[in-house]
């Protein structure tokens, strides 16, 4: 009977992994979408750039001939900025997003592997073979797909706070749970601080506690951000880092969604569920 409740537990514990990694995909099929066509980022910097001496600020958009195929196309411009530093805006976007869209590639061809890798092993998985049994649990166990015996899709009680965490230089950092908690910790946070979120993934609102962190810390935190999103089981995830500052909620937007001005750098980790725990803070 014991062989049986372990094969039973094998089988569900593939099926939820399978169908866990089908999310992964469709998340980032998700997120290349909304990337888009970055060649048209630069596309626009360009522009700016070959009729800066032309161009009217003032307006708050220009329409130039997209040098590609000639049609015309509308570029929105920052009427607080120079034309060229408008143009280097969209060149840093440009960049950033060429940067993530290539690591979410990456990332999907890298899913897309596991997941027929996890179909074939269900597909040759014998339930009455104790010893595959065995072989497949300790697998699954390593890939984080069961948990000391309970299946990874339990659910422990919900913290009444953020996650709450301390790096190595002993900064807190909060990651938000929820959505509602994802606004609550973003908009009542010091201007000063910095603030995380994964590139183009759903995920929690990072704060740190911090005006001047160090490099260490960031990237810490900027794991933290990534362990906490739905990029926890890829292997490079780009994350997002600026000023609380440079955040701001549209005005009837949902729970969870801010919008940035400004710049945003790029740090690319790999979630480390060894780093989570250490840092974690005991209530």
């Amino acid at each position: 009977m014991e062989t049986e409740s372990e094969s039973t537990k094998v089988i569900e514990a593939m099926k939820w992994q399978i169908h866990h990694t089908k999310k992964q995909i469709e998340s980032l099929n998700k997120a290349i979408t909304r990337i888009g066509d970055v060649e048209q980022l630069n596309m626009k910097g360009t522009l700016l750039k070959t009729y800066a001496n032309q161009i009217d600020t003032k307006k708050g958009y220009v329409i130039l001939p997209d040098y590609r195929n000639q049609e015309k196309v509308t570029i929105y411009l920052d009427t607080k900025k120079s034309i060229i530093d408008n143009a280097e805006t969209y060149f840093h976007q440009y960049h950033r997003d060429k940067r993530g869209l290539k690591t979410i590639q990456d990332n999907l061809n890298k899913t897309k592997t596991n997941l027929q890798k996890q179909i074939t092993r269900q597909k040759n998985f014998d339930p009455q073979d104790s010893e595959q049994v065995q072989l497949v649990k300790k697998q699954l166990i390593a890939e984080d797909a069961i948990k000391t015996g309970i299946l990874h899709s339990s659910k422990a009680p919900e913290p009444a706070h953020p996650r709450r965490f301390y790096t190595t230089d002993h900064v807190l950092v909060e990651v938000g749970k929820n959505s509602d908690q994802n606004d609550h910790l973003t908009l009542t946070a010091n201007k000063d601080y910095y603030w995380m979120h994964v590139s183009e993934l759903a995920g929690s609102h990072v704060v740190v506690h911090s005006v001047n962190p160090s490099k260490q810390t960031l990237l810490e935190a900027a794991n933290l951000t990534a362990y906490y999103s739905k990029g926890r089981g890829l292997k490079q995830v780009p994350v997002d880092v600026l000023k609380v500052g440079q955040l701001f909620k549209p005005k009837g937007a949902k729970s969870g969604l801010v919008m940035f001005n400004g710049k945003a750098d790029t740090l690319t980790v790999n979630p480390d569920k060894e780093l989570a725990q250490r840092l974690s803070a005991k209530d």
